[in-house]
């Protein structure tokens, strides 16, 4: 009888097992899904999801003015330097260093800095007590007035004259007293420089030679922070390869152009400025002379009418040569000198993968700590003790992260953490007692470390004999493995792991007397005795995401807005198409543009095989995720999918011509909530009228595919358009696009609103397992059903063993 028994009891543990983690999920409510935290929020009134301003969204925003001397340019150092608060030049840090770069097509004419200044009190009425350097040349020096001259906040402001000759490309500002303080003073000696400090340039264009090593000046420059603006010229009515040449021709600006954003227009005639032309021999625009079409034609040539300005001309006798002319140039595939070419072939590209984005950080393999930091900043990951903050002598860095928006973050699932550290203490000789630890944190939020570097006096001892019989400086190599828990990701594409390293309490004169010998020492090697401690990251320190599925339930217009999820799962955006109406207007012509920028933008690729078609070539891109774009009047998608998409109503007055979405009884959607718990109340509910909100962005899924994403930009006439792809511009309004509707109405950030349902569908692939119990987990009929057939199965399979048992024993047979 032991051996039915024991069949018996592991087929229950097996079936337990099983369904033991749906049922857990069950009992603690709703599992969170992937979308942003704002799931919590009523869908009457949403409140923005809880993540920073991302990176992408928004230009550098400074004054730009024209005069008749040039272009007039204010940049404050909040914004250059991203001084975000008051910085101070303090004893023990004798000088504040701001960095900023210039375009290398324009020529400064005129500089003029204003530094507004804080001084400590001890400083009053002393003469000649800052220098500012620009470039290490001395521009100025700076006395203090006496307290008078102070404002009602302390503050004094100055302005110099800079001589624009010492600025170059790239520049550095120093602000640093005339002479160290004396370390020996009692008096704290400081001077905080205010963010809203300003730089204030006049620029002219330099002239640039027809030389296509030049590009993609003076069309974009990596130096200049403020948002690319980019002029297409198209004929009046582009045909569908003119079309797709502009948008992969905006997509790469986009790309270029990263956080401070691109604005891609077109136009049917020349500007006053730069511009690119899109031209077939079929296709041109009217009044535009072209240079002689031989084939997939590039031509880098002056204005004709306005000196200075450059015209790239991208030119093919059909489409297909039009599309090669526009790849090689996005590929870098154009020759090295000279102001044409023609482009005969161009070599294979090898296919990308899912999930390859420049931008996104790999989850394919681990990933190191020195990847996750731009070259400038990998010092950061060293920390001697030199650079104190307010909180003492301690160091903070961040490793900035952009994930894929479909990474599940459910349960059980971590993301393991190696970090690997060096640590050397401060000198023996030295009597102070010995303070460090490190700090891990993500998002400055959920702790993942805090561990003392400190060794123990036994462990001292033992080092200070070795240091005597070695002659070598002491170091200690810490190794910690972290778990980091995937769920604690949240639904945040932007997340960064915060480290801080603290070397104890700042002791501001050891501190000085350490930087007074450092200026004295003339290459020398500084005395030990005030050597502080040094700790330092292992750059091969890694992160690893290639353990977590990819899964996001959809729509999910948060995933599009910051990271043009789903269509940039594939960063080349082969698997992306951008429906117009049969015969665009310039409006939507512009609003595609703006898409593809900002799909650009996510991936940092330039989408090469995007595909812009019309309505009547639907059927070619059936298959691929869609942007579909248009005004309620000139969009017929819009009318014939009125019943997959998530409202009732086109944001246009008097839409009655459109079928009526019908209302679900009560005890319909009773039902509905005993199959499937709902978070939200479902969308048709809702009407959307032009005097409410002119302009609605929408996801739901693709009525031609399943599984396949739509994302619907609609105005109420083609003008309202651009609130759209403003509002995709700006980071606050952008902040504010999620759920599965938007609706907006003005150019504020109060004017974006969102719209919650619960997903209808998936993007991504889950393991069977895992997506059994996701099911049950927001299934409760579901999940008892499943739970009553496997007590039945087992009843069932304990009664036929049974009867099969009593048989036996009836008929004598042995057990």
């Amino acid at each position: 009888m032991r051996r039915p028994l024991n069949l018996k009891a592991a087929l229950a543990a097996a079936t337990l097992c099983l369904l033991a983690p749906a049922w857990s999920g069950q009992t603690r409510g709703t599992p969170e899904r992937i979308e942003p935290a704002r799931t919590a929020a009523p869908p009457e009134n949403p409140v923005p999801p809880t993540l920073p301003p991302p990176e992408t969204a928004g230009a550098l925003k400074f004054d730009v003015r024209r005069s008749a001397e040039g272009r007039e340019l204010t940049l404050p150092f909040s914004q250059i330097g991203q001084v975000h608060h008051p910085h101070e030049v303090r004893r023990g840090q004798f000088r504040q260093r701001l960095h900023f770069e210039l375009r290398t097509d324009e020529l400064v004419r005129r500089a003029t800095l204003t530094l507004m200044l804080a001084p400590s009190p001890d400083l009053l009425g002393r003469n000649d007590l800052l220098v500012v350097k620009l470039n290490s040349e001395t521009v100025g020096r700076i006395a203090v007035p006496p307290a008078s001259g102070l404002d009602r906040s302390g503050q004094f402001s100055t302005r110099l004259e800079l001589d624009p000759k010492l600025l170059t490309d790239s520049n550095e500002l120093t602000v640093q007293f005339a002479a160290p303080p004396q370390c020996d003073s009692a008096q704290f000696p400081r001077v905080s420089v205010n963010g809203h400090s300003s730089l204030q340039l006049t620029v002219q264009p330099l002239p640039l030679a027809n030389d296509l090593s030049v590009l993609p000046s003076p069309f974009f420059d990596r130096r200049d922070p403020g948002q690319t603006e980019v002029t297409l010229v198209t004929s009046d009515r582009p045909d569908g390869s003119t079309l797709q040449a502009a948008g992969q021709l905006a997509s790469w600006f986009g790309a270029l152009a990263g956080h401070r954003g691109a604005r891609i227009r077109s136009r049917a005639d020349l500007p006053a400025g730069h511009a690119i032309v899109l031209a077939t021999a079929q296709d041109r625009p009217a009044g535009v002379s072209l240079p002689p079409i031989t084939g997939a034609t590039v031509v880098l040539g002056s204005h004709p009418s306005r000196p200075g300005a450059k015209v790239l001309y991208l030119l093919g006798r059909d489409g297909t040569e039009l599309r090669r002319a526009v790849e090689a140039l996005v590929r870098a595939q154009l020759p090295a000198q000279g102001s044409s070419a023609v482009i005969d072939t161009l070599p294979e590209v090898a296919p990308r993968q899912p999930h390859d984005a420049l931008r996104w950080t790999s989850t394919q393999r681990p990933v190191r700590f020195d990847e996750l930091l731009r070259q400038d900043q990998l010092d950061q990951l060293g920390f001697s003790g030199t650079l104190p903050d307010a909180m003492g002598n301690s160091m903070m860095t961040s490793l900035q992260m952009r994930l894929p928006p479909d990474l599940f973050a459910w349960r059980e699932r971590v993301v393991p953490i190696d970090l690997r550290l060096t640590h050397s203490p401060r000198p023996f000789s030295d009597p102070r007692p010995e303070q460090a630890s490190i700090e891990l944190r993500l998002n400055n939020e959920e702790p993942l470390l805090a561990e003392n570097l400190a060794a123990g006096q036994p462990r001292r001892w033992l080092e200070q004999l070795w240091q005597q019989i070695d002659d070598k400086e002491v170091k200690r190599e810490h190794r910690h493995r972290i778990r980091l828990p995937v769920e604690s990701l949240g639904t945040r594409s932007y997340n960064a792991v915060n480290i801080r390293i603290d070397h104890g309490p700042f002791d501001e004169r050891a501190q000085c007397l350490r930087e007074a010998q450092a200026e004295n020492s003339q290459g020398g090697r500084p005395d030990e005795t005030w050597s502080l401690p040094s700790t330092v990251i292992d750059g091969s320190s890694t992160i690893d995401f290639s353990d977590v599925p990819h899964y996001l339930p959809m729509p999910d217009l948060a995933a599009f807005a910051n990271a043009g999820f789903p269509f940039t799962r594939m960063a080349d955006l082969s698997e992306t198409a951008i429906v117009l109406p049969d015969l665009p207007m310039r409006e939507e012509i512009d609003a595609m543009l703006g898409v593809a920028s900002r799909l650009g933008e996510g991936s940092g690729v330039a989408g090469r095989l995007l595909e812009v078609v019309r309505v009547r070539e639907i059927d070619r891109v059936a298959q691929r995720e869609l942007v579909v774009i248009g005004s309620a009047g000139s969009q017929p998608l819009f009318t014939e999918w009125v019943r997959a998409m998530p409202f009732r109503d086109l944001p246009v007055a008097g839409s009655g011509d459109l079928p009526e979405t019908q209302e679900v009884p009560f005890w319909q959607r009773w039902l509905h909530g005993l199959w499937q718990r709902p978070k939200f109340p479902p969308l048709p509910q809702q009407t959307f009228r032009s005097v409410e909100a002119p302009a609605v962005i929408a996801g739901f899924e693709s009525p031609l595919r399943a599984g396949r994403s739509v994302v619907a930009l609609i105005g109420a006439t083609a003008a309202d358009l651009e609130l759209l792809t403003d509002a995709l511009a700006d980071a606050e309004r952008l902040r504010r696009i999620h759920g599965h509707l938007s609706s907006v109405r003005d150019e504020t950030p109060e004017g974006v609103r969102p719209w919650y349902a619960d997903p209808t569908y998936g993007s991504g692939e889950l393991p069977w397992l895992t997506r059994l119990r996701w099911e049950l987990s927001n299934k409760p009929v579901l999940l008892w059903l499943v739970l009553f057939g496997a007590i039945l199965a087992l009843s069932l399979i304990t009664f036929v063993l049974l009867q099969r048992h009593a048989i036996r024993r009836r008929a004598g047979s042995p057990l």
